[in-house]
């Protein structure tokens, strides 16, 4: 049994902790980069997701669930969920850039990405949702350099008010 491990130890030692810990950080600024821009491009683009329900109402695509939740409870509120998915989107892509809260980062883009799929929407989604699920298995090595991280580092004087 040492001997697997050891074996294993050896076989995954090929990148130091720093190394990976700098490659995810890599990875989920490169995730929130990707998210941001699709947000700022929905914004940009005006966007509406009534022709998403429409598509989804008319297609066979999506689980019967989810064109049932598409169709009452989105359908209903378009509105709203104009608004909801692309700050939603730019939040998270903001967040996962600066490191600020990135698990609950990851957590919202695991769960768009799902939406985006069971929507039927196989773009870059599909990527996104393994990156993030990658990174959140790795949550402590993702959190490290991180813009609070950062400042922290850098030194200042402390100033005594004068008397």
């Amino acid at each position: 049994m040492k001997h697997m491990y050891t074996l294993e130890k050896r076989h995954f030692k090929m990148m130091s902790k720093p190394t990976v810990t700098i490659l995810l950080t890599i990875m989920r600024v490169v995730l929130g980069g990707s998210w941001l821009y699709e947000g700022v491009f929905k914004v940009q683009a005006q966007f509406s997701i009534a022709g998403l329900v429409h598509t989804i109402a008319q297609g066979d695509a999506s689980p019967l669930w989810y064109e049932q939740f598409i169709v009452h409870i989105v359908g209903n509120a378009i509105s709203i969920f104009n608004l909801l998915i692309p700050a939603g989107e730019v939040a998270v892509g903001l967040a996962l850039i600066t490191g600020i809260v990135p698990r609950v980062a990851l957590l919202v883009a695991i769960f768009m990405g799902i939406n985006y799929w069971l929507a039927n929407m196989i773009y870059i989604y599909p990527l996104q949702l393994f990156v993030a699920v990658v990174l959140i298995c790795t949550s402590p090595n993702t959190k490290r350099y991180t813009i609070a991280t950062l400042l922290a580092r850098i030194p200042y004087k402390r100033q005594l008010p004068n008397r």
